[in-house]
């Protein structure tokens, strides 16, 4: 049976502008925004190896060293991956072809294909559904949720709240973020973050879409002026960093070095890199109806928890 709902009202003699107003999706905006390394081709869990040295290495010179001062050590996370299925029926006949000329498919019934402006609108529908859902999961995901969907790989909010090494620089807002208090919040986790991060050029703070709101408006109250930067090509900024909003649950802040490389803080694995999860076919040979369907493997992590500040409520 068809996930599609064709329209309804006579439409006959009219002639529709020929193409579809798709409804504006946020995508996978952690990911989309440069916050986080994915790595491709990854099947199951992934090993992120990180290397350390002891502290205070230095020591007087003698003429035949046999033993150094401290060691270094190796330790590391794990990335699962979780499997992810999206799956959707269309009937190209019945659902797009009873009132809009410009939709009939080509081809003859046992091979009709959907119209190309169709089929892009389909495209492009599953996509946004895939990258929508993806940045739920990014934030959100929790192999113990009582929502199925939400179940299939831990998210970083779960992650950063049972930090394993309990080394996480956490600030406590004490109450929701709002425009009177957000930019103090935020200078409390400058405060807390190590001084070798600050350094960083690639360090920023990420906040939800409604938190950066919060910081919009506390801009143009002229009373809260503390600590404000003119914001450079419509990047806000706080105290000389840059503030990113994606799809991280409101009044949850982190700081820290977030980008796409490989040395950033947020790392996922994945194995779909392209479209080879993607099929779109007939559901069987007798049948009108087709779908569209993406299987993935995704999951996520952070690498340093001592490099990262971490603010909640």
């Amino acid at each position: 049976m068809s996930d599609i709902t064709p329209v309804t009202q006579n439409a006959n003699g009219i002639i529709p502008i020929p193409n579809y107003h798709l409804p504006v999706v946020l995508g996978a905006t952690t990911i989309d925004r440069g916050l986080m390394n994915v790595r491709p081709s990854y099947m199951d869990k992934v090993e992120l190896l990180r290397m350390d040295s002891s502290a205070n290495s230095l020591h007087a010179p003698v003429s035949s060293p046999t033993t150094g001062v401290g060691d270094y050590s190796i330790t590391n996370r794990l990335i699962t991956t979780g499997d992810i299925m999206y799956f959707r029926t269309f009937n190209p006949l019945r659902d797009f072809e009873n009132e809009y000329e410009w939709q009939y498919s080509t081809g003859r019934q046992v091979d009709a294909r959907l119209a190309a402006v169709t089929q892009t609108a389909i495209d492009e529908l599953a996509s946004g559904d895939i990258a929508d859902g993806l940045e739920q999961l990014i934030w959100n995901g929790d192999t113990t949720s009582g929502s199925a969907w939400l179940s299939r790989f831990d998210g970083l909010i779960k992650l950063l709240d049972a930090d394993s090494d309990s080394n996480l620089n956490n600030i406590t807002f004490g109450g929701v973020l709002t425009a009177a208090n957000i930019i103090d919040k935020l200078e409390l986790m400058i405060a807390s973050c190590p001084s070798a991060v600050l350094e960083n050029l690639s360090i920023k703070f990420v906040v939800s879409h409604k938190d950066k709101q919060k910081l919009f408006e506390a801009y143009r109250n002229a009373t809260i002026t503390k600590g404000i930067n003119i914001m450079d090509s419509g990047v806000p900024q706080i105290a000389g960093i840059p503030v990113v909003s994606c799809g991280i649950p409101e009044n949850k802040v982190v700081l820290g070095v977030f980008n796409n490389g490989r040395d950033g803080q947020f790392q996922s694995a994945t194995w779909m890199d392209q479209d080879r999860g993607i099929v779109v076919d007939r559901v069987s040979a007798s049948s009108e109806d087709f779908f569209i369907k993406a299987l993935i493997k995704f999951g996520v992590n952070y690498v340093r928890g001592e490099q990262i500040t971490y603010g909640k409520v």
